[in-house]
């Protein structure tokens, strides 16, 4: 398999246009990670494009750049995707762990070190949990002039993104975009650079959800879901339920395909305000687009709200690019996503996939602790997981706090794990022990890796569980709730780890690699395209992607 492989690259490498003199280096670079954009999802409606993913989609297309990991949730994507390394180096594992330490769950940003400019946070907020550099940091240290800066949607992308340095990280909340800073009169310097455009957002009236993409109307359907509820898939949405025990409102927040607008008009602001690109050297701005994971998570990826995301999503990309143009800046731009994510599994039953099924995760958790308990000879629930996801689990004492009894301990961590062994929903489980041991070539394409080598790739010491389990494919653990959660992600398999990967520049030849890649490839790849030294530590190997003059002088 291996050596198909690479016999494919070499013939890739043939039929490749020939390559010309290398251009001047980029003095922009521009990473967009588009939440939950999928390989599958970008390759089924690639057709469709005709703005801004058209344009992209032009340039060099990898239509299967893999997430090697397999925890595959937001936090640990966006981590991966500028570190050159994989979640077992970076520390960023998922969106929350437990803390073996503290005996509490973490979120991946509450480092308690930064502050947040309007939204003040107990725990504190920044990319203190980060561990090592990124492609952000590593310019940095190259060129101390050179501006880094991120936007997104949710302040885990951006922070990750923006690595442990940048001149700032964005992202939106109810009042407008957020930052963090060192302390607060730092954040509150940062976030200058958006408070005239906070102001304008909050002068405007609120934008409806309406069909950028007429002709997806015709997915417009009533689908049947578990516990016997209807959900009307449509555009626009019904409003969401309340999350029960949350105060959040998420009918009265924008729409995902604003959201994405809103950031993107932002970006084009950060750009023009600090003169990004302007300047003797190379500076970078990541961007966080999250309407299209909002969208699949609360609606499905096979329904006219996401067919109607990516239609809107697509001009405003067009729009975006266009501003980028009109600069004339010399502008690498990359599109890639954190993970993908599949539809939910009562319209995937409809479609032939008769074993897709949801586990309600609260009583896989009921269940297994009563079976331990039984077994183990223990009077209380002794395993527990963070939050609702029941692919990592961690041995508690009475009280939650990691079993200091560690022949106690043993014993649950054998009975729990030959119970998931045995479970019906679950395709493999390792204990932290053994996952530590494992010994994986981070370098090793994707598609050979094995279940073990995925999860090994996921794990860290004191974050990861003390059980780390990979479901079957066909099992969704979470609850049907329209408009909130359909559909979960976060698998080791392709579904959740193959995503596309799109180099493009202004004058850019066409070409499509369709040998797989390694999303820890991009970084070293940008750092070669800049001539920025490499850490040595980093799991990634650069793709030589090169602007040529030929190119350039085209575009100009």
């Amino acid at each position: 398999m291996k050596n198909m492989l690479l016999a494919a690259v070499a013939a890739a490498a043939l039929t490749a246009p020939a390559m010309a003199a290398p251009a001047p280096k980029p003095k922009l670079v521009v990473v967009i990670s588009i939440d939950q954009f999928g390989a599958d999802l970008f390759s089924a409606n690639r057709a469709r494009f005709h703005h801004g993913l058209k344009q992209l989609g032009d340039g060099i297309v990898y239509p299967s750049a893999y997430h090697a990991h397999g925890q595959t949730e937001t936090c640990a994507g966006h981590a991966v995707i500028l570190a050159g390394r994989h979640p077992s180096k970076t520390g960023i594992v998922a969106n929350q762990w437990y803390d073996s330490a503290t005996g509490k769950s973490v979120y991946c940003t509450d480092d308690g070190a930064g502050v947040a400019a309007i939204t003040p946070r107990e725990s504190g907020v920044g990319p203190g949990l980060l561990k090592g550099s990124t492609f952000a940091d590593w310019l940095k240290a190259a060129d101390p002039k050179a501006r880094v800066v991120a936007i997104a949607g949710k302040d885990r992308s951006a922070i990750m993104l923006a690595g442990h340095q940048p001149d700032a990280a964005f992202w939106l909340t109810a009042k407008g975009f957020d930052t963090w800073g060192a302390d607060p009169e730092a954040a509150r310097r940062r976030l200058e650079l958006l408070t005239g455009f906070n102001a304008v957002l909050a002068a405007r009236k609120p934008t409806a959800w309406t069909y950028a993409d007429p002709a997806c109307r015709k997915l417009e359907r009533e689908v049947a879901l578990a516990g016997g509820q209807r959900f009307a898939s449509r555009v626009p949405p019904a409003p969401p339920p309340p999350f029960p025990g949350s105060p959040l409102r998420p009918d009265a927040a924008p729409p995902p395909p604003v959201i994405d607008a809103l950031t993107l008009e932002a970006a084009s602001r950060l750009i023009k305000t600090m003169d990004l690109g302007g300047g003797g050297g190379a500076d970078l701005i990541g961007i966080g687009l999250s309407g299209t994971d909002m969208v699949g998570h609360a609606y499905g990826t096979q329904g006219p709200e996401m067919c109607d995301q990516l239609a809107h999503l697509d001009r405003s990309l067009g729009k975006f690019l266009a501003e980028l143009r009109k600069d004339r800046r010399e502008t690498l731009v990359v599109v890639t996503a954190d993970h993908g994510g599949a539809d939910f599994p009562e319209r995937l039953a409809e479609r032939g996939y008769g074993d897709a099924r949801r586990l309600d995760p609260r009583s896989f958790l009921a269940a297994l602790n009563a079976q331990v308990r039984a077994q183990a000879g223990v009077d209380w629930s002794p395993i527990k997981s963070s939050g609702l996801d029941v692919t990592q689990l961690y041995v508690v004492d009475r009280a939650g706090r990691p079993l200091a009894d560690d022949q106690t301990r043993a014993k649950i961590l054998e009975q729990a794990v030959s119970a998931l062994r045995a479970h019906k929903d679950v395709a493999g489980a390792w204990t932290a022990q053994e996952l530590a041991s494992r010994k994986v070539d981070a370098r090793t394409e994707a598609p050979l890796l094995d279940l073990g080598d995925r999860m090994a790739l996921s794990f860290f010491p004191g974050r990861s569980g003390d059980i780390s389990l990979a479901l079957d494919p066909m099992v969704t653990p979470v609850p049907a709730i329209p408009g909130l959660f359909l559909l979960g992600h976060g698998s080791p398999y392709d579904t959740n780890r193959r995503v596309p990967l799109i180099f493009w520049w202004p004058g850019v030849a066409a070409q499509e690699r369709t040998a797989p890649v390694n999303v820890v490839d991009l970084a070293p790849t940008l750092a070669d395209a800049l001539g920025v030294p490499v850490p040595t530590e980093i799991d990634g190997r650069s793709l030589h992607i090169e602007t040529t003059q030929a190119q350039t002088a085209k575009a100009h």
